[in-house]
Order: C-alpha cells, then structure tokens, then sequence
C-alpha cells in the first residue's frame, strides 16, 4: 500500500507539472520529480543528466531547479524521498553549474528547507528514526561541504595574484573527480549505481560539466605551503569542521542495512579520502612551522593537531566499518597515518616551556643603553593668574594734549 501510494503520488506530481509548472521549463520540474521518487531505488542517471543540461545554459533555470528541490523537501515526510534531493543537491553541486553553490547557500540562508533538516523527521515507515538521523547528519555535511568551497573561493580571490603552478595536483574543493553512485558492494555484489561519465567534464566542488563554454572560473588556490600562518589555520580549522560532518555521516542502527543510504554513502567516502591527504598536508606544514610560529599560532596549532589525533582516530574506525559493509574497494582506500602520543608530548612539552619564557625584548628597547643618563628635569615656569594681574593707568590728558 506505502508503495502503490508513492507512485500515486509521483504521477500526480508529474502531471501537475506538465499541466501547471511554476517553472519556466515543465520538462525540468517533470525530471526533477522523477529524480526524486519515492521507490526504494537510485534516481536513474537519464534523469540527473537531464536536470544538468537544462542548468547548464539558463541561470533562470539553476534558480528554478533550486526552487523545486526546496519546496519539495518542505512537503515530504518520506525519508527516501528526502534522501534523494539531498543527493541530487550533491551531484549538481559536484557536476552542475558553478551559480548553484550561491543559489543553495542563499535558499539554505534565506531560511528554505534545503540544506536544513534539523528538525525533519519520516512519517511514512515505521522504525525509521536512525534513517530520519542519517537525512539529517547527511545535510549537515553537504552545507559544510559548501560553506567550505565559498571559504576557499573567496581566499583565493583575495590572494589571486599568488596562483600555483599549473602541475600542481587537483584538490577536493577544485576539480577532484569524484565518481557518482557506483561501486557499492553491499546489499547486491558489484552493482554500479550510475557511475560518473568523465567525458562530461570533471567532478569536485567547483566542476561544472560544461567544457565548452567561456566561462568565468574560481580563481586558483595558493599553494599550502606559500600560505601565511593566519590563513593556514583558517583553512585547517575548516577542514577539520568537514571532516566531523562526515564523521557524523556514519549511519547507525537499522539504516546501516538501508541499500540507498550505502549509495548516498559512496560519494561522501570517495570525497573523503582527498579531505584526508589535504588535512595531513597542512598538518605537515604547521610541524615545519611550528617551533618558529608566535606563541599564539603556536597554541592554534596545538589545539589543531591534539583535535587531528581524536578525529583521526575516528576516522580508521569508519574506514574499517565501509571496507566491511563493502563501501567502494579496500584499494580505494588510504593508508591512515595516526598522530603518535609522543608527537603530542613533544609539542606539549614545548608550549609548556615556552609559557614559562620571559617575553622576548623588542629591538627598540635592546637597542637602548642599560642605564640611561639622568634626564635633568626643567623647571616649569609659574603660570600667572589672569584675575590677580592689574589693569594699567591711563595716561595723563595733559601729556596727551601737549603732544
């Protein structure tokens, strides 16, 4: 019956949508509405490729589309259904047009149900409050997942005069090519849920699909290296806000069996795995750093790898888990390096001696003798009362008139 109803209700959607779309492009609403139907299987890539070539031309059209997704996820109570705009809202944020991240984040602002389920919850099946958690933690992580591209986009246009080097290699933010829905080997062995086509253009936070148009593209990010101690930390301190959002994505209970999570899954882990190699890149860079740094940064940076060292942790823990569900190939993996407790002691045992330094003398004041000579102090001139002074007499009349 909860299946007969769901696609009752997609083809009452799919009609209403042709008859009287809000949009001004039906065959987009009716795509959008098969993407997001309620039966228990991955939207079909025909479908995803359709919504992407509709944005790919119309800014009107990335609006509308964003428009749609909204006001859907604001009238389901259906997890699968609610799961499946949040994938959809990933793959156009990975392949789609670059003006979807501002269209999101502003819809996501203005207070629309997009990229805030906080509070959702599924009415439609029974015992399905850990998939109604997953929904929620899955959100949370794509909306940092965003704040973190227009963190790193609006760096490097405040820096685009330091641009890398054209080998340098691809990082998550820029064009990291990220396969969709493929590969998950639980539930039905091998089955390839619409992989990534790479013809259509690069994969990642800022790749848009669309290869044949002069568009206007991000500026490029300075090396990590060539970066200063303040934007460093910022961007470690984002990095590492990500990484507890995919750490929450972990599901839990009965949605740990669930096949359309492990699929929704997938692209999170992948995306993960660059999150990884970018974390260690800048924890690298802060131990160079480190014993040069001002006490301040060096705190930061403290703080910044004890935090590494549990998340970390958590992290080996979760590959475990998706290399036993069968979440992409053991391969695919990285070999997790965990920060050694005598590594924390040693920068530990620094900052404790360091506090304990007396603050270093300015040039200024080490360039000045020891003991200055006496300044012979001025002796300061009686001020006169203005009322105490008296007037002067007139001058006589007869001298006057004699001159």
């Amino acid at each position: 019956m909860r299946k007969a109803l769901g696609a009752v209700k997609d083809q009452t959607s799919i009609s209403l949508a042709k008859v009287s779309s809000s949009t001004s492009s039906p065959e987009l609403e009716v795509a959008i509405v098969k993407a997001m139907s309620h039966d228990n299987d991955p939207a079909e890539e025909r479908h995803v490729r359709e919504i992407l070539t509709h944005t790919s031309y119309s800014r009107a059209h990335v609006s509308d589309c964003v428009a749609v997704i909204s006001r859907r996820l604001g009238k389901t109570r259906d997890w699968i259904v609610a799961l499946k705009a949040l994938m959809l809202v990933h793959r156009l944020l990975a392949d789609g047009d670059p003006s979807f991240h501002q269209e999101i984040l502003y819809a996501t602002r203005r207070g629309t149900r997009l990229l805030n389920l906080s509070d959702f919850r599924d009415e439609a099946h029974s015992n399905s409050w850990d998939h109604s958690a997953f929904v929620r933690t899955y959100a949370l992580y794509l909306d940092q997942r965003l704040e973190c591209v227009l963190y790193e986009r609006k760096q490097s246009s405040s820096s685009s005069s330091d641009a890398p080097p054209r080998d340098q290699p691809r990082r998550y933010h820029d064009d990291f090519d990220v396969p969709y829905g493929g590969g998950v080997n639980g539930g039905r062995g091998g089955d390839s849920y619409g992989r990534y086509s790479p013809g259509r253009g690069n994969g990642g936070y800022y790749g848009s699909g669309r290869d044949d148009r002069n568009e206007r593209k991000p500026p490029p990010m300075t090396p990590v290296r060539e970066m200063k101690p303040e934007r460093l930390l910022g961007r470690m301190h984002h990095l590492q806000q990500l990484l507890d959002r995919f750490l929450a994505c972990r599901p839990t209970g009965a949605a740990k069996h669930a096949r359309m999570v492990l699929v929704a899954l997938y692209p999170v882990v992948r995306e993960s795995f660059q999150l990884y190699a970018d974390i260690c890149e800048v924890l690298a860079v802060l131990l160079d750093r480190f014993f040069d740094m001002e006490y301040s940064e060096s705190a930061k940076a403290f703080d910044a790898y004890a935090r590494a060292a549990k998340q970390i942790d958590e992290l080996s823990a979760f590959y475990a888990w998706c290399k036993d569900t069968g979440v992409a190939r053991s391969s695919e993996y990285p070999e997790v390096q965990k920060i050694t407790d005598k590594l924390l002691e040693t920068l530990d045992e620094f900052m404790r001696d360091r506090s304990k330094r007396p603050p270093e003398k300015s040039p200024v004041s080490e360039a000045a003798p020891a003991n200055p000579p006496p300044v012979e102090e001025e002796e300061e001139e009686p001020v006169q009362d203005i009322n105490g002074i008296k007037a002067l007499p007139a001058p006589e009349r007869e001298h006057i008139k004699q001159e």
